[in-house]
């Protein structure tokens, strides 16, 4: 058994959806720079996106809302 603690589980899917929507966004991107012949714009914008959707999200985790009581 390992003395290694565990990582917290609002780390981890904070992660994944920085990875998610990074590909998501971006392979959304592609696809409609394939359908509208935009190349490489809207490939761009979807990984943009996907950074600042996926960063806001891991922001939400590293810091909290304090209760307003």
């Amino acid at each position: 058994m390992s003395d290694q603690p565990e990582p917290p589980r609002h780390a981890i899917s904070a992660a994944y959806t920085l990875t998610g929507a990074i590909l998501g966004l971006g392979m959304l991107g592609y696809l409609l720079d394939m359908k509208f012949d935009t190349k490489p714009y809207l490939l761009l914008t979807g990984l943009l996106l996907g950074v600042v959707v996926g960063l806001y999200d891991l922001w939400k985790v590293m810091f909290p809302p304090e209760d307003k009581q």
